[in-house]
């Protein structure tokens, strides 16, 4: 089995996975779907150690991809880091003094914080661990900073950066790694946190074949807030602003970590604003309760009832404490807890009322991704064992959000990442197809990748991994 691995400058100098696989035939167990054909790349992050200190925190591991390809029911994977400037800084210099989310000082990420143009040559290769997606006819991988990162999809192999031919923000703003695609519309939106003296929230469109980002609208913003995600719906934008705030002075003149220059501010309850997708326009402005969430669900219009779905926490302590990498399995106490909630947004009135749709704790959620802004009835996740006395994410579910009811897989000593549902090519309902995840097998030293009936909720294959793949963060299925 041909490999390769990084070139170390010293022996003090490892990661939790070193080695490198080319496209590599891995054996399957089970039955895959004869239609399946396509590649699934995931994206997640690879602590590393150098002089006996890890880069801990979740969303500062090297970036790895990793790809399953699907070819007459064979499996082939891949697995390649990105070729960044913190990969370099680590493996050719010895250093875990590269810029991070939460365990470097931030003051060179704003140094340039009132400039608007880059040229090339200054253009960074961000250390994009977050997610992937397709941009400008290209595969992508996405980070909160910077530009995207371009690779190639057969051999993993880094490309460059995506340098957008606009004049908005590129590196001096934050962005979303969870853009939307409206295949309808044969776009991509998204939005970026310019951070200076005057702050705005920036929506913006990318047409399909184009490396250009109209801006649909610009909302001045005296204290940003961190959101990860955002909402769209068929005829609107919803931004869910979260009252972890920051003063944007404090990331130029302040030595610390990005995250940690946020503060917890509940007595300003969160708020949802609503923008017109055609005009541009803020139609509404509504609060709610104070809560915190990386991931929004779905979203989805019934008359003048926008209907929000949310992985809710209670506070922000899961990113503002020392939320580190292996917490999920090494660390079973650390105090996760989130539930699925339904937040329903009543147009014109700004009324809102919520309620609670799935109350186990779970993460990473998907959903058929062709009902992205519509109506939807099933939500995928992964999360812990409902019986379990402390969290411990070793369970998928598919989670009914009409009946409130959800199904469980899980196996002994197996931590699943996110799961990607992928619709049967002759579907007739919802769920007709099958969902995909990575599985750690961490006492075992190796993993897996699982392969469910999404109906039925069963194993029906599942391909062996000559690695112990980390745990991860998230992917997209391309049919390429």
């Amino acid at each position: 089995m041909a490999s390769s691995t990084f070139t170390k400058t010293a022996p003090h100098v490892s990661a939790e996975l070193q080695e490198e696989l080319p496209k590599t035939p891995i054996q399957v167990k089970g039955t895959i779907p004869s239609w399946l054909s396509g590649t699934f790349v995931r994206n997640g992050p690879v602590t590393v150690t150098v002089d006996g200190k890890k880069n801990d925190h979740w969303f500062d591991g090297l970036a790895m991809l990793h790809a399953f390809t699907f070819d007459q029911e064979q499996v082939t994977y891949t697995n390649r880091f990105l070729r960044t400037q913190a990969y370099q800084t680590v493996f050719e210099e010895g250093s875990l003094h590269y810029l991070g989310f939460a365990v470097d000082p931030c003051k060179s990420l704003f140094k340039r914080l009132f400039t608007w143009f880059i040229p090339q040559s200054k253009l960074k290769i961000a250390n994009a661990n977050i997610n992937v997606a397709k941009l400008d006819e290209q595969l992508v991988a996405l980070y909160e900073v910077h530009l995207p990162v371009k690779f190639d999809p057969e051999t993993l192999e880094t490309l460059g950066v995506l340098d957008y031919q606009d004049e908005l923000p590129k590196e001096q703003c934050w962005t979303s790694a969870h853009p939307h695609y409206d295949a309808k519309r044969k776009e991509t939106i998204n939005y970026l946190i310019e951070f200076g003296r005057n702050s705005f929230y920036t929506f913006y469109r990318i047409a399909d074949g184009s490396n250009k980002r109209e801006p649909i609208t610009k909302i001045p913003v005296e204290e940003p807030s961190y959101m990860h995600s955002f909402a769209v719906t068929q005829n609107y934008l919803i931004l869910t602003t979260f009252p972890l705030v920051v003063r944007p002075i404090l990331l130029a003149l302040q030595w610390k970590p990005f995250i940690k220059n946020f503060k917890w501010e509940p007595e300003r309850g969160t708020e949802f604003i609503v923008i017109d997708r055609k005009s541009g326009k803020i139609i509404q402005r509504a609060k709610t309760k104070p809560f915190f969430a990386f991931h929004h669900i779905n979203a989805f219009e019934e008359g003048q009832t926008i209907h929000l779905d949310i992985v809710a926490y209670p506070d922000a302590e899961v990113i503002t404490s020392d939320f580190f990498y292996q917490n999920v399995v090494d660390k079973p106490n650390f105090p996760i807890r989130t539930a699925i909630e339904r937040f329903s947004l009543q147009l014109p009135a700004g009324t809102i009322r919520y309620e609670t749709l799935f109350e186990q704790t779970a993460e990473l959620p998907r959903v058929h991704p062709a009902l992205d802004g519509l109506p939807y009835r099933y939500a995928y996740l992964a999360g812990e064992d409902t019986l379990a006395p402390h969290v411990d994410f070793n369970s998928l579910y598919k989670v009914d959000t009409k009946t409130k009811t959800a199904k469980q897989w899980k196996a002994d000593e197996c931590h699943p990442g996110e799961p990607i549902f992928i619709a049967s090519p002759n579907a007739v309902e919802e769920d007709d197809g099958i969902v995909i995840t990575i599985v750690l097998e961490p006492k075992k030293k190796k993993s897996f990748l699982l392969m469910l009936d999404a109906k039925e909720w069963r194993e029906i294959a599942r391909a062996e991994v000559p690695l112990a793949i980390p745990l991860g963060l998230h992917g997209q299925f391309f049919n390429l």
